[in-house]
C-alpha cells in the first residue's frame, strides 16, 4: 500500500486549499503530525486476523468464483449477473442482516447516488445497479442505526469506502485529539465504534475512480453526446462507456474521453479490488456473470448460504480471469505512485 505523510498544515492534498487536514488525520492510506500512515498489511490483520501472502496479489482470499443470480429478473435489472444483490437478499432471508448501507438514485434524478438504507430484500431491486459517480454510502450507517435502531447491517461500497470501515475498525481514534476536550473526545470515540460494530458483512465493489457528477452528467452525457439524464436507464463501462436508454437504444463512447471528468482525488487510490471487504465484486471482463473475491470467514460463511440455499449460480474463474484482474490491480497501484511521486517532487 502507498502512503503519504503529510506535515500538519499541508494542503497538497486538498482541492479547495482549504488546508484543514482533517480528511487526511482520518485516512488510513495517508499520514499526517497527528497519525502514522497504516499499511495494508496492518489492515489486513484487523479485518482478516492475518497479513496477506506473496500468493495474493489482489489482497488477502479465501477463493474466486463467477457468479449471477438464478433468477432470470433480478439479472436483468441487475449492473453484471445481480450476485451482490443476491448474497444480500440471502443475508436478510437468514436474518443474518437487518438491514444494508448501499448507494441508491436520488428521488430527483437516478443518475445521482445517495447513500440509502434498504431495510428488507424487497427493497434491492432499486439500488440493484452501478453509480458511477461519487456517493458517501458509508453516511447511511448513521441513519441505520440512529432513526431506525439497525444492529445487523451489511455496507455496500467502493475500495476507499470499506477501507475506511477497516481503519475504523482497528484505530484506536488517536487522531481525536486531547485539545477538544475529554467528554468530547470520549463521546466521538463512542460515536464512530457504535457505526463499525453494526457492521457484520462488507461487499466491496470493483473501481478505477468515479466521476464528477457536474462534469460527467451535466457537461459530458448531456452537453457533449446530447443526452438527457433522465432518459438514463444504465451505465457500465466494458473497455468503453455503454449507456442504455429508455426505449432500449444503448449508446457507446470512449473511455477516455469519460476519464476526463474522473475525479482527481481517485487517482491517488491504489486500491483497485476492495482488498478489506468481506467479499470483492466487479464485472471486469464479463457479461451477465459478476466475479467474486471472497475474502473472510464471514464473507464465505455468507457466500455459500447463497450458494447453497439456490440464489447463486457459480462457476471456477478462468485463468485469464484471474489475470485481467492482477492487470487492473497492478495498473491502479502504478497510477497511484505516479500521482504521489508528481506531489513529493514538489516538495
Amino acid at each position: 500500500m502507498l502512503v503519504l505523510v503529510l506535515p500538519a498544515g499541508e494542503d497538497d492534498m486538498c482541492f479547495n486549499s482549504i488546508g484543514c487536514d482533517v480528511c487526511a488525520n482520518a485516512c488510513g492510506r495517508l499520514g499526517t503530525a497527528y497519525m502514522k500512515p497504516i499499511k495494508a498489511e496492518e489492515m489486513d490483520f484487523w479485518v482478516f486476523g492475518r497479513k496477506r501472502n506473496e500468493y495474493e496479489p489482489f489482497g488477502v482470499k479465501r477463493f474466486v468464483y463467477i457468479g449471477r443470480s438464478t433468477n432470470p429478473a433480478t439479472v436483468s435489472n441487475a449492473q453484471d449477473g445481480g450476485a451482490v444483490t443476491e448474497i444480500l437478499r440471502c443475508a436478510f432471508h437468514k436474518g443474518l442482516i437487518d438491514g444494508a448501507a448501499v448507494a441508491g438514485p436520488s428521488d430527483k434524478l437516478w443518475l445521482n447516488p445517495v447513500p440509502r438504507v434498504v431495510t428488507s430484500a424487497d427493497e434491492l431491486t432499486r439500488t440493484a445497479k452501478s453509480w458511477y459517480t461519487y456517493c458517501a454510502t458509508p453516511m447511511a450507517l448513521k441513519e441505520a442505526v440512529d432513526r431506525y435502531g439497525l444492529r445487523k447491517l451489511a455496507l455496500v461500497g467502493v475500495p476507499c469506502e470499506i477501507s475506511a470501515y477497516a481503519t475504523a475498525l482497528g484505530s484506536d481514534t488517536g487522531f481525536i485529539t486531547a485539545e477538544r476536550g475529554e467528554k468530547n473526545v470520549e463521546r466521538q470515540k463512542r460515536y464512530l465504534k457504535q457505526y463499525v460494530e453494526s457492521v457484520q458483512l462488507t461487499i466491496g465493489l470493483f473501481c478505477a475512480g468515479t466521476f464528477v457528477f457536474d462534469g460527467f452528467i451535466r457537461e459530458y452525457l448531456y452537453e457533449k453526446l446530447g443526452i438527457k439524464p433522465e432518459e438514463v436507464v444504465k451505465i457500465n463501462i466494458k473497455g468503453k462507456l455503454i449507456i442504455e436508454l429508455k426505449g432500449g437504444e444503448r449508446m457507446e463512447a470512449p473511455l477516455a474521453e469519460a476519464k476526463a471528468y474522473q475525479r482527481p482525488q481517485c487517482g491517488y487510490c491504489a486500491d483497485f479490488s476492495a482488498e478489506h471487504a468481506d467479499i470483492s465484486a466487479g464485472g471486469i471482463g464479463l457479461s451477465g456473470w459478476t466475479m467474486l473475491v471472497i475474502r473472510s470467514a464471514r464473507g464465505e460463511r455468507i457466500f455459500k448460504h447463497a450458494v447453497e440455499s439456490g440464489y447463486l449460480e457459480i462457476k471456477p474463474v478462468s485463468e485469464q480471469g484471474i489475470n485481467l484482474l492482477k492487470r487492473f490491480v497492478y495498473a491502479q497501484r502504478k497510477r497511484a505512485e505516479k500521482h504521489y511521486t508528481r506531489i513529493l517532487h514538489k516538495k
